[in-house]
């Protein structure tokens, strides 16, 4: 009796000391967590890792931000899983931030007034967010329209910037373009961030005196830009200036051969580290001139900057690209006396270029458009220079040479796959590194060796073989002048991705810090196969409903025995 009450003091003992050693040990715990900040991801593709810089970023902010997301109420299961991505992602912004980041889910639905309700779209789109019409079926099977605002308002109580959630990505399922949604929440709403603490903005210069695109012409591209950057029409001779830096140059559709000078202008700006965008055509030949009579002659017009470029890398040949891929056109098929009957046909030299998904640019990016695009090749083996793929033709590529009579007839023609067999040819391309100087080892005058560099430092350029990418087309004159959006077809009524490309195009050239590689950042979708949910339901009920409860079944049994046999020993 002594010796068992002895062994339930000592047990009694044991247990307080073990109940102190664990309140210690929580307590060491609680302290080192509340001093140490870390977190843990077990994402294959690390979904809730935020970037370095992004993190830099919302630590060194210096005001509180609030996000309005008004991608709520009823929402379909895709909606929801990117109104839950978007709050996520918030929640590891205020995790890293020293300032108060707080959201508001707002639901336009809520309004039953349907003028009011009007009116708050009309606001929300005049504030840069543009409501979505959705079809739902409804348990009856009838269908139901809906409007949805997938977007957020960004604000510091002083600046507002908007941000559209929803990525309409042409060829890609709805599935497949909710998870590219999802993918790109981290790089939107850190631009919007970038774009309310930017304190120094960017300049971008369009260069002037060679012929290039007057600013009707660019009117849309340069109101997205002006979005985020400082827009001046500059001449060559104004790149270098002391009081003015341009952090990149876009050169639009020159037609007017370039003198020496500015050639070695636009050198020394790319030999000190300025970044610059080439739209250059090699081949004058235009759709403009096909609407008033069947054919045109196309004629290889040098622009005397081919051996700058090929001193930087890349030669822009002088052909057509002809592509089976190719832009839709009406053509009159109609006999003779009918009535007039217009049927779409292949423009072969009208290109739908490929983009591929690896590159930051170019990721999930909708169609671009080309018109009467020129090869580009490779040259040179400067080993200090990277050189990547943006758009291309597809496999189905004819080349052909100039001069040569481009004619509507050819849409009459039934295309054999043995005429398109040159394979994808390169139509914009990118080269990023040191560059050597077109004018180094030239005895010139015009040259002043006191600033004269010969190899520039890091520095970047793409290079498009197609002004008319950049181009809108401009309606009317004066007061009456419209402005089409850039890559908007009249014929198809589609708008091309022309405009996001060379967006991505700048950002990427004007990126010192790598915040564009955040729009390469994947997701993977992992969908169910619907035909093996169909033919296998009942097995899967039975899995997934039966198993468990057969497991908890014989655990039950088995422990039941064992406790059996424990006690009856005892």
């Amino acid at each position: 009796m002594v010796k068992e009450k002895a062994m339930i003091k000592n047990r009694r003992r044991k247990d307080i000391f073990n109940l102190l050693f664990s309140l210690i040990a929580l307590s060491i715990v609680i302290l080192v967590l509340q001093s140490y900040f870390f977190r843990i991801d077990f994402t294959a593709e690390k979904r809730y890792t935020l970037s370095e810089n992004t993190k830099k970023l919302v630590s060194s902010l210096d005001k509180d931000l609030y996000f309005e997301i008004y991608l709520a109420g009823d929402l379909p299961h895709g909606f929801k899983k990117l109104q839950k991505a978007s709050i996520e992602m918030l929640d590891e912004l205020e995790a890293y931030s020293n300032v108060n980041i707080s959201y508001a889910l707002i639901n336009t639905s809520d309004i039953p007034n349907p003028k009011q309700r009007s009116e708050m779209y009309d606001q929300l789109a005049a504030r840069g967010l543009k409501p979505t019409s959705l079809q739902e079926r409804t348990t009856d099977g009838s269908l139901k329209q809906k409007i949805i605002v997938p977007g957020i308002i960004v604000h510091n109580r002083e600046q507002e910037t908007s941000v559209h959630l929803l990525k309409n990505v042409a060829g890609l399922s709805a599935e497949e373009n909710l998870n590219h949604s999802i993918e790109t929440i981290e790089f939107e709403l850190t631009k919007a961030i970038r774009l309310l603490q930017n304190k120094q903005v960017k300049n971008i210069a369009f260069l002037i005196g060679n012929g290039e695109l007057n600013e009707f012409e660019v009117a849309d591209f340069t109101a997205s830009l002006l979005q985020k950057y400082e827009v001046d029409r500059v001449p060559a001779k104004q790149l270098l200036r002391a009081d003015k830096k341009y952090d990149a140059l876009v050169i639009a559709q020159p037609r007017n051969e370039f003198s020496r000078e500015d050639k070695y202008k636009i050198d020394q700006y790319l030999m000190n580290g300025g970044r610059i965008l080439w739209l250059v055509d090699e081949v004058v030949a235009s759709m403009d001139s096909l609407q008033v009579k069947e054919s045109t002659l196309a004629y290889y017009k040098p622009l005397n900057i081919e051996d700058q470029l090929f001193t930087y890398g890349v030669r822009i040949n002088p052909d057509l690209i002809m592509d089976i891929q190719g832009q839709l056109i009406p053509v009159q098929t109609a006999l003779p006396g009918e009535k007039p009957k217009f049927t779409p046909a292949p423009w072969y030299y009208s290109p739908l270029l490929h983009a591929p998904e690896n590159h930051p640019i170019t990721r999930k990016l909708n169609v671009v458009k080309a018109e009467f695009a020129n090869s580009i090749d490779w040259v040179g083996e400067n080993q200090n220079v990277k050189k990547t793929t943006l758009l291309s033709s597809s496999d189905y590529t004819r080349l052909e040479k100039v001069p040569s009579l481009v004619s509507l007839e050819i849409v009459n023609q039934k295309p054999k796959p043995e005429d398109f067999a040159a394979g994808r040819k390169k139509i914009a391309v990118l080269l990023e590194g040191k560059f050597k100087s077109a004018f180094a080892n030239r005895a010139w005058k015009g040259i002043d060796r006191s600033t004269f560099k010969s190899e520039s430092d890091e520095s970047k350029m793409i290079v498009i073989s197609d002004g008319d990418i950049i181009k809108n087309r401009v309606r009317g004159v004066g007061n009456n002048r419209q402005i089409e959006a850039l890559g908007y077809d009249r014929y198809s009524r589609k708008t091309y991705g022309n405009r996001n490309f060379l967006l991505n195009c700048v950002d990427y050239l004007c990126d010192n810090e790598g915040w564009m590689e955040l729009r390469a950042r994947e997701v993977k979708l992992r969908m169910l196969d619907k035909t093996k949910i169909r033919s296998e339901r009942l097995f899967w009920q039975i899995i997934n409903v039966v198993l468990p409860l057969f497991f908890l079944f014989v655990f039950g049994v088995l422990r039941y025995f064992m406790r059996k046999r424990k006690f009856a020993k005892s």
